[in-house]
């Protein structure tokens, strides 16, 4: 019981982070998670919370959505993400995962101290894309490449909260259709999103509310801060 109430308050701040940056969320919640209830039923959950709560802010904020960048982001992450979940079964992805938490770190530090954006080349923008949707597939944490890629293309803070958040909608409900065909909503998982539900309204309420007092230019800083702790998260967990 303590394991579960303390896996619920990490899960409340989890949210109440993504719904002021549009993603962030279950790769916060999820070490917690996975220490506490174990990795399946945690998982399970965080993919049917995060369809859910994700879904609240992109329907809020549906004008704000680039369509284009939305379409190009789901049309390359989505046949990847399926071969990255083909590579979980077949390959070792402790020292992968370890690599990756290591390139996030890099990438959220350099985006601290420089004063100015760079931008990449459009085929690195690609190749992030690709990488996006392998990493979700092999790992479920595929939005920190994905958050940097965005930041390249999204220059707007509304923009990049809401199509982050409709991407992570679709994505989190594919993931949770597969899952749900594999039997791993439980009764014990079903009661866990139930108690979540309500914490995940009044977190999403909350971030929409600070997420509004916050400049474009603190938002990006505040984002290269999560990359950072995602990035330390993945080398940890």
């Amino acid at each position: 019981m303590v394991g579960r109430g303390l896996f619920l308050g990490v899960f409340f701040i989890a949210y109440a982070i993504q719904a002021i940056t549009g993603f962030a969320g279950n790769i916060i919640a999820m070490p917690a998670g996975m220490a506490t209830v174990g990795m399946q039923e945690s998982v399970a959950m965080l993919n049917a919370t995060g369809m859910i709560g994700c879904g609240l802010i992109a329907i809020q904020n549906w004008k704000h959505i680039n369509w284009r960048e939305l379409a190009i982001m789901l049309a390359v992450m989505t046949p990847f993400m399926f071969v990255g979940i083909w590579l979980d079964t077949v390959l070792p992805l402790g020292i992968l995962s370890k690599i990756y938490g290591a390139i996030v770190v890099v990438v959220g530090v350099r985006g601290l101290v420089l004063k100015q954006q760079r931008f990449m080349p459009k085929w690195l923008l690609a190749v992030l894309l690709v990488l996006a949707g392998l990493i979700q597939g092999m790992f479920v944490s595929g939005g920190a490449i994905l958050a940097i890629y965005a930041l390249q293309r999204l220059q707007d803070k509304d923009q990049f909260r809401a199509t982050l958040s409709c991407i992570w909608m679709v994505l989190n409900f594919v993931y949770a259709a597969l899952q749900l065909s594999q039997g791993h909503y439980t009764p014990d998982c079903l009661v866990m999103v139930a108690i979540a539900i309500p914490l995940l309204l009044v977190a999403t309420w909350l971030g929409n509310k600070l997420q509004k007092r916050i400049s474009q230019a603190t938002f990006i800083k505040v984002t290269y801060v999560l990359l950072t702790v995602i990035g330390i998260i993945l080398l940890v967990k």
